[in-house]
């Protein structure tokens, strides 16, 4: 069963993980990684009720009650992921309700003006039907969902890559040094290094979306598309203007693999329930 299997995994090692409960809410305060999502930090406020799915040891739902003043909810099905994210927010002094539960079993006493997932719902047995269920069952009309996930032209030249390393018979020792290389962001927080590279070259399970296919699901369910990272969030006459953006990914992580750069391919979207 996947999400036994996912579960599993991340009990090992939670992603995102710091060496300890102080390092992590040290980071929080002092850093806000939500600025890079602009149209997130434009919707943050104080008192927005928001609801983060898949919250991992907490850096974005505390980081969205720290730095925005948000009453922020956020479930995870990894008890250790929520104990960590529990503890930084004790040493911040934050209220964050945090939970654990399985998403596909969750449903809001009151719907959310806000639901936040990133890099989450791609590792369900089901991405469609979890982003049908946020919408369905989590989300206020008029409400907002920011959805993070891995892009299927963005992301197979880094799968590819280390998978060529792993049939050739790298350890996982070099596979991970490899990893290092790339990303030189984490590589002196060993802790949070060998979560992101367990993450991202040794998880049991993941798959690959597109915008136009996402797209596609949020019409179904009666959700607009307002802003993608396809094209930077930049403004678009129809959804349909993007499609021809997204092939394009693969040439750009190429690029960047070439160059010895980390490049994830993930694409974030803003969409708004009627």
């Amino acid at each position: 069963m996947i999400a036994k299997r996912v579960l599993e995994f991340y009990q090992t090692l939670p992603f995102n993980s710091a060496d300890s409960p102080e390092v992590l809410a040290r980071e929080i305060s002092e850093s806000n990684s939500i600025e890079a999502y602009g149209p997130l930090a434009a919707l943050l406020k104080p008192n927005l009720r928001v609801l983060e799915i898949g919250c991992g040891v907490g850096r974005i739902a505390n980081r969205m009650a720290y730095h925005y003043g948000a009453k922020v909810t956020a479930i995870d099905f990894n008890p250790e992921a929520i104990r960590q994210a529990k503890a930084a927010a004790a040493i911040l002094g934050l209220s964050v309700e945090f939970q654990v539960a399985d998403l596909f079993a969750y449903s809001a006493e009151q719907p959310y003006d806000l639901v936040v997932s990133l890099g989450v719902l791609h590792h369900t047995h089901d991405c469609h039907e979890a982003v049908r269920h946020l919408s369905r069952n989590c989300l206020s009309s008029g409400g907002y969902a920011f959805i993070g996930l891995y892009h299927s032209y963005g992301r197979q030249p880094f799968l590819a890559h280390f998978q060529m390393l792993k049939e050739a018979g790298r350890s996982e020792g070099e596979l991970l040094r490899e990893y290092k290389k790339l990303h030189r962001a984490l590589k002196d927080d060993e802790t949070m290094l060998l979560s992101w590279f367990r993450d991202q070259v040794c998880h049991p399970h993941e798959t690959q979306h597109t915008q136009r296919e996402m797209t596609a699901l949020l019409q179904e369910e009666g959700l607009e598309l307002v802003s993608s990272s396809i094209n930077g969030f930049k403004p678009f006459d129809r959804p349909t203007d993007l499609d021809a953006l997204e092939p394009g990914y693969t040439a750009l992580a190429q690029k960047r693999l070439a160059k010895g750069e980390y490049f994830p391919g993930f694409f974030v979207f803003l969409a708004r329930k009627a």
